[in-house]
């Protein structure tokens, strides 16, 4: 992985894994092999390759990690066939190699999971997954890490991709078809939690195939996954929606499928690609809201499945000799459906679709899809002007999109207000390097929104199962948005082996413009208005403001990274789940990251994560932030992860890693709920069996902790354990 500096080989360590790991790998290894393929063929899967030190996030350009004014990471294919060992989750794999990312929930939601505080964009291939009119969080973990050659990451508040980046940038690069004839890989694992190995015991099967025939590249992926029953660390199952309505992993199966051919011709390339997934949950219980929140196992879960069915395709064209640069145009298409669970009232679900009837308050049609389309143009041009200004680039272009977004209850009833957005936007980068030891780069986005709110009635709501909540008409109309948002930032090469870099830069977002039609009017019971015009609910575009300085440099054997940052909103957006409402104020976020790595030997090379991150907001308006954001704002505000990598013989590697997640105990204005802290230990091993075939065990949670999981119970403040010991058998080959 790359945290600011150049890749490097892989990394590995063990204590006393050695002997059993090795044994144990033999013999699994063998075994696998025998059942499932047979002597092999080529070489085996995913070998690490290094690639070269290029972000493309941080400016829609290919620029050197060294090069960016603000904090980078790059995490490489060997470094996600390393994660494939312990867990399939991508957020399990930003915890471990982002220090800006908050905790992975171990949810198929991404609810409670944040960056440095803030909002953040996911894209694939440089296109958004985000639904901006409705956030609905279900992104991150739907996304299959067998199809991902890299991940790269750009810290901080940024415009270039337009609205939602107020934290950061993640884009997830899928896999190309290379040269060298046809390759097939074939993974199949199994995992398991130790407290019931019988019950939890949950397969995966992954098949990709990549190529070449003359200039024509493809790459086919498909990956099938189960998983069942939970567990935390004292043996307990764990509910089959921890977060009360969202969803998550235990009892469902997932699928992938993706696809892209390209055609290469001189400088010219066009490329088309296509990914469906396909996620269906069926609890079993439904969720008893104790402390930590547990199974309900006298009532089995009657309501409909938790689905999500995503269609995504784009066309990309590159010309790296067009006339005015090097040009880049995507044209891309998404549809999803995202079914939500059903969810029992209770104290912390107070407020529920009312049935009609007093006597049985909450209705049987009270789960809600998500539909949202989105259709758009990128286009970006990256000029050489060398030869006109001395040392000078600029990237440039325009983007425009439509989104499309409803929400309905199970009887077609609208639980929002019909929306559709389009959006215009253009944008200048430039990067001009002044002397031999400083570049500048400075760039604008400007953006205009043109929304469109149909009218809407808002349904009635069951309150605590004691009162109704009146029907509110919510009166739509159009509505425009527009902004400008600048970034200028500085890299100063100290030496050779050493950068200092600072900078300033925007971020803006429009917040989730469903969840206030959802709730116009549920907020001011039991004085509820017969109507609401959208216009009074007084939603303005967020701008947030970044300021960022670090340190990054490489040192024979050793490498790291520091920086600080600050991040400013006068209109931040918190949802508070004590008065059950979305609010904006005045906020600030500021913390601290390091990364640092030490080859002590050609074999062992050991590493430190440590971030630590707080926030204030100001809850009365008075301009002076009077308390701290919100949990599911920040947690935890400290995380340290020390780990130590070793290979001890050419086809084995091992590696440990222990987690440390800080407690949080502050007055967010409204409440105050303490999340507690965890100590976790994860261990793993990559033995090679030859060239064609290899083996991974991994484990986690070593010593079965139990512990809160501190981004889950920071959702809607209540407690929610962790994983429990889980075992991971992964065997790959390639032909």
């Amino acid at each position: 992985m790359v945290r600011g500096w150049e890749p490097r080989k892989t990394l590995t360590f063990s204590v006393y894994w050695f002997c059993w790991g090795d044994f144990m790998a033999r013999l699994l290894g063998m075994t696998a092999l025998a059942v499932l393929m047979g002597a092999g063929g080529a070489h085996a899967e995913d070998a690490p390759t290094k690639l070269g030190p290029i972000v493309v996030t941080a400016t829609r350009s290919e620029r050197p990690v060294s090069s960016t004014p603000g904090g980078v990471v790059i995490i490489e294919r060997e470094d996600i066939v390393r994660q494939l060992q312990l867990s399939k989750d991508p957020a399990d794999m930003l915890q471990r190699y982002v220090p800006g990312f908050s905790a992975s929930n171990q949810s198929v939601s991404g609810a409670g999971e944040t960056f440095r505080g803030r909002s953040l964009q996911v894209l694939v291939d440089g296109v958004s997954r985000n639904t901006p009119l409705r956030d609905v969080s279900r992104l991150i973990s739907l996304i299959d890490l067998n199809q991902v050659e890299r991940i790269e990451v750009v810290n901080g508040a940024s415009g270039i991709y337009g609205n939602g980046a107020t934290g950061g940038v993640i884009n997830f690069i899928t896999k190309r078809g290379e040269g060298g004839g046809t390759q097939t890989n074939v993974a199949v694992g199994f995992r398991a939690f130790t407290a019931d190995i019988g019950s939890s015991l949950a397969p995966e099967l992954s098949v990709n195939t990549s190529g070449m025939v003359g200039a024509v590249d493809y790459f086919v992926s498909a990956t099938g996954e189960q998983t069942r029953d939970t567990f935390d660390g004292q043996g307990r199952r764990l509910p089959d929606d921890p977060l009360l309505g969202q969803g998550a992993f235990s009892d469902s199966d997932k699928l992938n499928l993706n696809g892209t051919v390209g055609y290469s011709f001189g400088d010219e390339r066009v490329e088309l690609s296509g990914e469906f997934i396909r996620f269906e949950q069926e609890p079993e219980f439904y969720t008893l809201p104790t402390t930590p929140v547990s199974v309900n196992f006298a009532q089995p879960y009657t309501g409909r499945p938790v689905e999500d069915e995503s269609y995504y395709f784009q066309a990309r064209y590159l010309n790296r000799k067009f006339a005015l640069g090097h040009l880049d145009v995507q044209a891309f298409y998404s549809d999803t459906e995202k079914r939500f669970a059903d969810a029992l009232l209770s104290v912390e679900n107070p407020l529920v679709y009312y049935s009609g009837n007093p006597l049985s308050p909450q209705s049987s049609d009270g789960q809600t899809s998500l539909t949202a389309e989105q259709i758009g143009l990128k286009v970006a041009v990256d000029s050489d002007l060398k030869d006109v200004v001395p040392g000078l680039s600029l990237t440039w272009g325009a983007d425009v999109s439509r989104d499309e977004t409803e929400q309905h209850f199970q009887d077609g009833v609208a639980a929002i207000a019909p929306m559709s957005q389009d959006s215009y936007a253009v944008f200048l980068q430039a990067d001009q390097r002044l002397t031999d030891w400083l570049l500048v780069r400075g760039g604008v986005r400007y953006e205009r929104f043109e929304l469109d709110i149909s009218d809407f009635t808002r349904p009635s709501y069951s309150f605590r199962g004691l009162a109704v909540v009146a029907p509110t008409q919510v009166r739509g109309g159009d509505f425009s948005y527009s902004e400008a948002v600048f970034n200028l930032g500085a890299v100063a090469f100290l030496t050779d082996e050493v950068e200092l870099y600072g900078g300033f830069s925007q971020g803006f977002s429009i917040p989730d413009v469903g969840a206030f039609t959802r709730r116009a009017g549920a907020n001011t019971f039991p004085a509820v208005p017969a109507a609401i015009d959208f216009s009074s609910l007084g939603i303005e575009a967020s701008v947030v403001d970044n300021y960022e300085l670090g340190l990054r440099g490489e040192w024979m054997n050793v490498r790291g990274n520091v920086s600080g940052f600050v991040s400013t909103s006068d209109l931040g957006t918190n949802f508070d789940v004590t008065l059950n409402r979305v609010q904006q104020q005045k906020e600030r976020v500021y913390g601290v990251e390091f990364t640092g790595e030490w080859d002590a030997t050609d074999e062992l090379t050991l590493g430190a994560l440590a971030r630590w991150t707080e926030g204030k907001r100001d809850t009365n308006g008075d301009g002076s932030l009077d308390a701290y954001l919100p949990n599911n704002r920040i947690a935890p505000p400290v995380r340290l992860t020390g780990y130590a990598d070793w290979k001890v013989t050419d086809a084995l590697s091992t590696n440990v890693e222990a987690v440390y997640l800080g407690e949080r105990d502050e007055h967010d204005g409204t409440t105050r709920v303490k999340i507690a802290s965890a100590f976790l230990v994860n261990l793993g091993a990559d033995y090679a069996i030859d060239a064609s075939n290899s083996v991974t065990l991994g484990v986690r949670n070593v010593f079965d902790r139990d512990y809160l999981n501190p981004a889950a119970s920071a959702n809607r403040n209540f407690q929610v354990s962790g994983f429990g010991r889980q075992v991971s058998l992964r065997f790959a080959t390639r032909f």
